[in-house]
């Protein structure tokens, strides 16, 4: 699991840095509590640059007559209903927002039941390095949970591109990527998506689009206010187009442009996904981790920055149509 995928899981499992990686599979993989003692379960993540906050909040419990199985196909096994969520900034007690309850995004299937998907949200501005408090209260039982953590700050991005107008060039060995980290940034994701145009070479208008990802960069630790700098061999990019792709001499393909997508998180994030990495290992129990105080699951913070829709220049086709790991791949310009 890595910060971009954490992020992917509360998004598409039940929703909402990976991860919040599918918002989540691994989120529903909690300690069962004490017999039909209801345990409270919060997933979220705080992102300045983001317009809408969501989190994913549920419960957990033992029923001692059926099978944990059965129980969690059923969604109002789940389900924390009726509940209080509000979110607050610590700093000033006046500035809190209740979250709205929401289920509007489908949930996968598989273990657990998914004919409903509840999450909460709020659409107010996260201010970067701020310590924010969310509490989550059942209505019900009368349980309180709650956890605080402090926002990211954005980095200052300076290369392989500054900007959008800016345009990405393989005319070195190393592609380097620069970036400053700001306040309570503590580990890095960047991937590099390759959007691209496949088309019969004799058949130039029946045009398929594509999208390659790469990750460059994963868990990169940095520092916060010092420069982190990272160079990566412009012959691993052209690897990867060479196992993402397959040669075919009838088949063309023009770059239309790449992203750069820069995702950082905070400390509570990052032990969050070095704690819940898959072991490797013969034993497979893995260390629990929340910073949930009286329940269970991660309230953190990140930051993703995406550089989007950057032009490759007419060097780095040429690049790519000489070297041997991607001249059979058949780039035009």
């Amino acid at each position: 699991m890595s910060l971009s995928q954490f992020k992917t899981r509360i998004t598409t499992v039940s929703l909402f840095f990976s991860t919040v990686f599918t918002f989540f599979s691994c989120g529903n993989e909690v300690p069962i509590a004490a017999d039909w003692q209801e345990k409270i379960v919060v997933y979220g993540l705080l992102d300045p640059e983001d317009s809408v906050q969501y989190f994913r909040i549920e419960k957990a419990y033992l029923d001692p007559k059926t099978s944990a199985l059965i129980t969690a196909k059923e969604s109002d096994s789940l389900i924390l209903n009726p509940a209080d969520v509000v979110l607050r900034l610590v700093k000033d007690t006046n500035v809190k927002f209740n979250l709205q309850r929401v289920n509007r995004m489908p949930k996968d299937s598989g273990l657990f039941g998914n004919d409903q998907n509840y999450l909460w949200k709020t659409t107010a501005p996260i201010v970067a390095n701020e310590e924010y408090e969310i509490q989550v209260t059942s209505t019900k039982t009368g349980q309180r949970v709650w956890a605080r953590t402090r926002t990211l700050s954005s980095a200052n991005i300076s290369a392989p591109v500054k900007s959008n107008a800016n345009i990405f060039s393989l005319g070195t060995e190393y592609i380097t990527f620069e970036w400053l980290p700001r306040a309570n940034s503590y580990a890095y994701d960047i991937k590099l998506e390759v959007v691209y145009d496949e088309f019969p070479s004799k058949d130039t208008f029946n045009k398929k689009e594509h999208t390659l990802r790469w990750d460059v960069l994963t868990n990169y630790v940095v520092s916060p206010n010092k420069l982190a700098t990272a160079r990566v061999p412009r012959l691993a990019f052209m690897q990867f187009l060479n196992s993402a792709m397959k040669a075919d001499s009838s088949i063309n393909r023009r770059i239309k442009y790449v992203n750069f997508l820069f995702y950082g998180g905070n400390q509570t994030l990052a032990d969050y996904i070095s704690v819940n990495r898959p072991s490797i290992g013969i034993v497979q129990k893995t260390a629990e981790y929340t910073n949930i105080n009286g329940g269970y699951g991660i309230f953190a913070s990140r930051s993703f920055q995406p550089i989007r829709q950057v032009r490759v220049s007419y060097g780095t086709i040429k690049v790519l149509q000489t070297n041997p790991e991607t001249t059979g791949l058949r780039f035009v310009y």
